[in-house]
């Protein structure tokens, strides 16, 4: 328990560092814009060639996915029904509330948390992987109907979308070099492997440092502005329904493991991805609810996660 709980502390400090870097500005007016892109495009891509290479590739395919999916879509289904029949508003606020409720930062938050506290990034590749693949585009595709904003080439762009992800291209060259390592016993030079692992050092650093500077520039739940009760309980549907629902899921249909359980728990208590606002933007429905979502439910993420380890485990 100790071990735990001086993991998260050990997170929440590095956050707090951030959240003082940002807030007295020392790394300059663009600073966590650069760091942002320098994990998203470098670090965390590294990271994952780094111990995709050495991850055994069926792991990605089973349980765990199928619970990602599951508990997403259950938990989804559950909040859309719910804000659009207590709120009485459209369907395309009702799309972005259904997504602040469910879809995960598993990127900038969810593998560095990974890293640190289960010495395994990898292990939040299926949330990454139905996200991006298939969650995520199905939901632009319903805004794009609800908006009349119509992409003739949504396909393609989609396709391209998915295929530009430095995450993507990581974990498949990850996946390569595993496939050749364990079929034909190819080990990748050093020449390659060391610059790749000091990059993929700096990943969780990187990472909390830039979410903490984030933190600093972001104001939430202002008065006759944002839907507070809205912001709140999306952030503990994301925080505790969505994990008690993968749990559920974990115990009932695959009688999980403690140690597979822990990790299909604690991707659902992930806080609300940053690209929940970002389609929020795009289709100018329900921005508020979801920015403010994000950054309340990464409060709550954290306690509930430290708790989720210290129940499981």
């Amino acid at each position: 328990m100790f071990n735990v709980l001086s993991g998260f502390a050990v997170v929440i400090f590095v956050i707090a560092i951030g959240f003082g870097v940002g807030r007295f500005r020392l790394l300059g007016p663009n600073a966590v814009y650069s760091l942002n892109m320098f994990v998203f495009w470098i670090a965390l891509p590294c990271t994952l060639i780094t111990f995709m290479a050495k991850t055994d590739i069926a792991q990605l395919f089973g349980p765990n996915l199928l619970v990602v999916a599951l508990s997403t879509l259950t938990t989804g289904f559950l909040a859309f029904l719910g804000y659009r029949w207590i709120t009485r508003r459209s369907t395309e606020d009702s799309i972005i509330a259904m997504l602040a409720c469910t879809y995960c930062n598993g990127s900038n938050l969810g593998i560095p948390l990974a890293a640190h506290l289960m010495d395994d990034p990898t292990l939040t590749l299926p949330v990454i992987l139905f996200q991006v693949g298939f969650y995520g585009p199905l939901s632009v595709l319903a805004l794009d109907m609800r908006t009349g904003k119509r992409n003739t080439n949504f396909v393609r762009s989609t396709l391209l979308t998915i295929l530009k992800n430095p995450l993507i291209i990581g974990a498949t060259i990850g996946i390569v070099i595993s496939l050749l390592q364990h079929n034909t016993g190819f080990v990748l030079p050093s020449l390659f492997a060391d610059p790749l692992g000091i990059i993929a050092d700096a990943t969780v650093g990187c990472a909390l440092i830039a979410f903490g500077m984030s933190m600093a520039e972001v104001r939430v739940l202002q008065p006759e502005l944002s839907p507070r009760r809205s912001v709140w309980a999306a952030s503990l549907i994301k925080t505790v329904v969505h994990p008690a629902i993968a749990a559920f899921f974990g115990v009932v249909l695959f009688d999980a493991s403690s140690q597979l359980l822990l990790a299909m728990v604690l991707l659902a208590a992930l806080p609300t991805g940053q690209n929940v606002f970002t389609y929020a933007q795009r289709f100018g429905v329900n921005k508020v609810l979801a920015r403010d979502t994000a950054v309340v439910s990464t409060g709550l993420a954290l306690p509930v996660m430290a708790l989720i380890m210290v129940l499981v485990s």
